[in-house]
């Protein structure tokens, strides 16, 4: 029987890691599983930042998810009247 390898398929298995991140100064790093990951690029979001978008939304804001702490803070400001 004669194989036609231009039909070739294959299943595929999405793998997370190993993969690249970048560190804060640049650098790239392989990581090998998420508390690699962790331990290199530092945690997604701070307990300050995370209570910035807590006080913004009892406030009735609704800042955007990648609002810095900064510009949370402004907006704090603003709807107190500050």
């Amino acid at each position: 029987m004669h194989t036609n390898m231009r039909n070739f398929t294959a299943e595929y298995v999405y793998r997370e890691f190993p993969k690249w991140v970048e560190l804060a100064n640049g650098e790239k790093i392989l990581v090998h599983n998420e508390e690699e990951e962790a331990a290199a690029v530092g945690p997604a979001e701070t307990p300050a930042r995370e209570a910035l978008f807590e006080e913004a939304r009892s406030l009735g804001l609704t800042p955007h998810h990648r609002t810095g702490e900064e510009k949370l803070v402004q907006m704090i400001k603003e709807a107190r009247g500050e």
